[in-house]
């Protein structure tokens, strides 16, 4: 009996120290994998790392670049095709490296999605006219330039221009269409190459706006139509002037928006205050009055 006890005594321990290896080895593995991915995490997000992804874009876009010339594909066909591939194989590295930290929350955001499109495609042989997509994967990297306040002024303006640029077009889009169909009801017979369907007529009045041509456009129209300056007037005043002033306008006020955000909030307020002081006359009067009273008060100190 008491040697049966002894070797059920060996077996259970057997047993508890199998099942603690078990443990610590699967402890360790979950370990490492944690560290393995703390590390690919500060990796993805340090500055130099995105710093590489955003020459390697460059670099690749040199290359698709001197790939349009008929000489350097020539001389330098295989190095420029043995350079693509090595910079496609490590985007796609660089992708399956943010899909395996991430998991599915990669494909929660437009511009992963962007990306891992653009990189399967660029994968199939036939998909050589896409390769020039990959060059749009450098617009989210452009946060890695406002470090610089210049640059982070621009990015700014620009993130906050879009809106109302986007108004600012819908209502040149209508000025182009009501002009255009003018144009049509008004020359197209006589015309018809500038003004003789709303497509060409919307080419035409862009080519004005731009002042393309402006004379050899308006010159014959004009001695056909001798009212038609009246026409030609508003689209000048519409389009050139006021629409286009108003786009400049736009980004200038987002612009100087931009910079005002990065100012003290303290000084920011207080500046406000004193606008709002400054336009108000009454305010004004006391301050002069509260002045002189200063300096007849010093007057009597001095005597």
């Amino acid at each position: 009996m008491a040697s049966q006890k002894i070797v059920l005594i060996k077996l259970k321990t057997r047993y508890r120290c199998l099942v603690l290896a078990k443990r610590q080895k699967h402890m360790t593995f979950a370990t490492r994998k944690k560290i393995i991915h703390s590390k690919l995490g500060n990796l993805l997000e340090s500055r130099n790392f995105n710093l590489g992804v955003v020459w390697l874009i460059l670099i690749n876009a040199l290359v698709i670049g001197l790939e349009t010339s008929q000489i350097m594909v020539r001389d330098f066909g295989n190095v420029l095709i043995w350079i693509e591939s090595t910079i496609l194989g490590l985007f796609v590295v660089e992708i399956m490296i943010r899909i395996f930290i991430r998991g599915s929350s990669y494909f929660k955001s437009g511009l992963n999605i962007f990306d891992f499109i653009v990189i399967t495609v660029s994968l199939f042989p036939h998909a050589a006219g896409l390769s020039i997509l990959r060059l749009f994967r450098v617009v989210p990297s452009v946060a890695l330039f406002e470090k610089s306040s210049h640059m982070r002024h621009v990015v700014q303006a620009v993130r906050h221009v879009i809106p109302s640029t986007l108004s600012v077009a819908f209502l040149m889009l209508i000025a182009f269409y009501v002009l255009g169909v003018i144009g049509v009801e008004l020359f197209s017979e006589q015309f018809p190459k500038q003004f003789g369907n709303l497509p060409w007529s919307v080419f035409t009045l862009f080519r004005l706006m731009v002042y393309d041509d402006y004379g050899i456009i308006t010159r014959p129209i004009l001695e056909k139509y001798p009212f038609s300056w009246i026409y030609f007037l508003l689209i000048t005043l519409i389009l050139a002037f006021v629409l286009i002033n108003l786009f400049v306008a736009v980004v200038v006020t987002a612009l100087q928006r931009a910079i005002e955000t990065e100012r003290d909030p303290l000084e920011v307020k207080v500046t406000k205050e004193l606008k709002m002081l400054l336009g108000d006359d009454k305010v004004i009067q006391e301050l002069e009055k509260e002045i002189l009273e200063l300096k007849e008060m010093i007057k009597t100190l001095k005597k």
